[in-house]
């Protein structure tokens, strides 16, 4: 007998699917809210040189102070990343742009100072990420994509080895774990490689999730799944531009985004193995049981006297 006709027996499309379709839509919930995470966590507020209390000696006004302090750029905004040599007192004497003394500029040497009008922390902030170490921000995102891409390749196996649920579950435990401690992360570089295993376990509970759910429906409803599949992406970017607006500090974003997972943990007892992978593994024992709990939350009485598990 066909997999296909035991699915019959049981209800191709019942409320055992139904349940099993919205909890498991929680997966492709999540992974948005990471998705574009990078965009709020490490954005880059205006900035420029910090500038000592020597260089202001005369208790200037901010305005002022810039102007001795920082050079402008063409289109008339400070620079982000030189200061004068030595302050430039004429220039708000005859707002000549002309240095004197010899002066000459030079990159930052003790900090930045960032407008936190729009957001109060983020982890450009945190690791002064920016002029010659802006590639380090970038770097971030990539090692993120670069745990996405190990996901989909180890969890595939795994799930394939040794069942769809156990590696849930793990994917779901490394998820909470470093996504939990990429917000406590104390360097950049434990940033970094808390945000790739971040990604590695995203990548899997997300894989396994679709899995799950359309090798339990026939393949007329595949579709109607997958379609509910990918609104639960909208609504991840939804929830994540809320969780933005209302969260500016990098830190709380992170634990807000991945707090969802808690949930995920929560649910997973409910899932179901996937009865497909236990009879490929020739566990029909285990197969019929989750079968007979599929058959009687969709009111099929009869599928344990039609079917044994031999």
């Amino acid at each position: 007998m066909r997999f296909e006709d035991v699915l019959a027996e049981v209800g191709v499309f019942g409320k055992f699917q139904i349940v099993s379709l919205l909890i498991l839509c929680l997966p492709r919930v999540i992974l948005p809210l990471h998705f574009l995470l990078h965009i709020f966590i490490s954005a880059v507020p205006p900035h420029h040189c910090a500038i000592s209390t020597q260089r202001n000696p005369e208790n200037l006004s901010q305005e002022d102070l810039l102007v001795i302090n920082i050079p402008q750029v063409q289109d008339g905004t400070f620079s982000s990343c030189k200061i004068y040599s030595h302050p430039q007192s004429h220039l708000i004497l005859n707002r000549s742009q002309e240095t004197i003394n010899g002066s000459g500029v030079q990159s930052c040497n003790q900090g930045w100072e960032y407008d936190l009008s729009t957001y109060s922390s983020t982890t450009v902030t945190q690791w002064d990420l920016v002029c010659d170490r802006k590639w380090l921000n970038q770097a971030a995102a990539t090692f993120f994509f670069i745990g996405l891409t190990i996901g989909s390749l180890l969890c595939g196996f795994l799930s394939d080895r040794f069942g769809r649920k156990k590696i849930l579950l793990l994917s779901f435990l490394v998820s909470t774990i470093f996504g939990a401690m990429s917000a406590f992360s104390v360097s950049y570089v434990m940033f970094s490689v808390c945000r790739l295993l971040t990604g590695v376990g995203l990548m899997g509970m997300t894989l396994i999730s679709i899995t799950l759910v359309l090798e339990w429906t026939d393949v007329a409803h595949r579709t109607f799944c997958g379609t509910v599949s990918s609104l639960s992406w909208t609504v991840g970017y939804m929830i994540l531009a809320l969780l933005a607006y209302l969260i500016r500090d990098w830190r709380w974003l992170l634990l807000a985004t991945t707090a969802p997972c808690l949930i995920g943990l929560a649910t997973w007892w409910w899932v179901p193995e996937s009865a497909r992978w236990l009879l490929t593994k020739q566990d029909a024992v285990g197969a019929h049981r989750y079968l007979s709990q599929c058959a009687e939350m969709n009111k099929r009485p009869n599928f344990r006297k039609n079917i044994s598990p031999e």
